[in-house]
């Protein structure tokens, strides 16, 4: 399946382009490329261009497609590649992410498909108004490293997670993981605050072991009913022009591959007498 080619459309590819993180990390030649091909490549391919991502898009959709349709968060939406698809699928959708660029893109995608039952904030998840109990699906992929107060964040998660609700979470897979004080990636601003340099900034972890999101979600109320390492080459995982090439070829090593890329764990609220236990 080819996901997000409706996003195929010029004024939604000049919209992704405009976002800092292009400017930063696309030369400008990739980004003239973009703006005379982009929405034809996007129709043919799908969006987005990283093989990774694609293939926990085809393992989580799969699982959601079957679930109970209700009110799904996107925590760190981004661009809204999940978001929107998940919308179409039938949920109602509500997308945040604290980059305000990040929020006025994915609002200029929505005002361009013109869905009616998606909604994008710029908020801090730790700084929530939500309700207890609101949501029947969390969804948070490659932000929880972003985060240095993770303990919290799955705090907040069991908070505002209906007690049947479901909660997916993707992150780095680290052998070793390292913990820093300030965002690794990142620049301060005037104001105090720090400010992510390209896709990969504001890091305050390299990433994730097994061993550490039991810890972590256990802790806070979760079992965690599955989970698994999505293994692609390191050659495979990320690309732009290559896509279409290094995407079929990702697909194929799978099963055989011994390079962690991601996490992906799927968690429950744990029943009241096991958390007494």
């Amino acid at each position: 399946m080819v996901y997000n080619a409706f996003l195929g459309k010029e004024k939604i590819v000049e919209a992704m382009l405009g976002h800092p993180a292009a400017q930063f990390g696309l030369s400008s030649a990739l980004r003239n490329i973009g703006k005379r091909y982009g929405a034809l490549y996007i129709k043919l391919f799908g969006y987005p261009f990283d093989p990774a991502s694609r293939i926990l898009a085809r393992k989580v959709f799969r699982l959601l497609r079957e679930n109970e349709k209700g009110l799904l968060l996107d925590v760190g939406c981004s661009h809204g590649a999940f978001s929107f698809e998940l919308a179409r699928m039938g949920y109602n959708v509500v997308g945040i992410d604290v980059n305000r660029e990040s929020v006025d893109v994915v609002q200029k995608i929505q005002e361009s498909l013109g869905l009616k039952n998606i909604v994008f904030h710029q908020m801090d998840i730790l700084s929530n108004q939500f309700r207890d109990k609101q949501f029947n699906v969390i969804i948070m992929f490659e932000a929880l490293e972003h985060i240095k107060e993770d303990s919290k964040v799955i705090q907040e998660f069991n908070r505002i997670l209906t007690d049947r609700g479901i909660l997916i979470i993707s992150v780095p897979y680290a052998k070793n993981i390292e913990e820093y004080d300030k965002p690794m990636g990142a620049c301060k601003s005037k104001d105090g605050t720090y400010i992510c340099i390209g896709e990969g900034g504001c890091h305050y972890r390299n990433g994730f072991d097994l061993d550490r999101m039991k810890l972590l979600l256990g802790g806070k109320g979760f079992f965690m009913e599955s989970w698994e390492y999505l293994r692609i080459p390191k050659l495979l995982e990320s690309s732009f022009l290559s896509f279409p090439f290094k995407y079929l070829l990702s697909l194929l090593s799978t099963n055989f591959s011994r390079s962690r890329v991601k996490l992906k764990v799927i968690a429950r609220k744990a029943p009241i007498n096991l958390k007494k236990n």
